[in-house]
């Protein structure tokens, strides 16, 4: 896999780019077999759905200033990518492989994860969280506490 930076937008290129997502979106919407067609003068290019969704949401993201990377399923990432996808130090995501909380292989003294696994990982933690914090909010209620 070759790493790639994120894309990064400027101000105008976010304007140009929420401009895009909601055109795409709505072509979307209205096709019925969800791809898009891009008609040239001298050929046609056909957009299967699914890069279509993938392209409206990267639009979306940069409109919005984020920078995006996108990255296949199937990747193997490092421990210092897989710790920048989560969000995490490296230390911390090392303690979560050495958990058998996220799934790994070793590559002589190399630790390789699967995106795949990772994102199954920050699914099931993003879950914990929420039910956590419905916890929280619901007991702060019941004791009045204006949460």
């Amino acid at each position: 896999m070759t790493r790639r930076e994120p894309a990064f937008v400027n101000e105008s290129e976010a304007q140009e780019a929420l401009s895009a997502s909601k055109k795409l979106g709505k072509k979307l919407r209205r096709s019925r077999r969800g791809r898009l067609v891009l008609e040239g003068a001298r050929e046609q290019v056909v957009v299967p759905a699914p890069a279509v969704r993938l392209l409206v949401e990267i639009l979306g993201e940069m409109a919005r200033g984020n920078g995006v990377r996108v990255i296949p399923v199937q990747a193997e990432l490092t421990t210092q990518q897989a710790a920048e996808v989560l969000g995490v130090s490296r230390p911390y995501l090392v303690k979560l492989l050495d958990e058998k909380r996220i799934p790994h292989r070793k590559v002589g003294n190399r630790r390789k994860v699967r995106v795949s696994d990772l994102m199954t990982f920050k699914k099931q933690d993003d879950a914990e969280r929420d039910r956590a914090a419905a916890e929280l909010t619901a007991e702060g209620q019941k004791l009045g506490l204006g949460y």
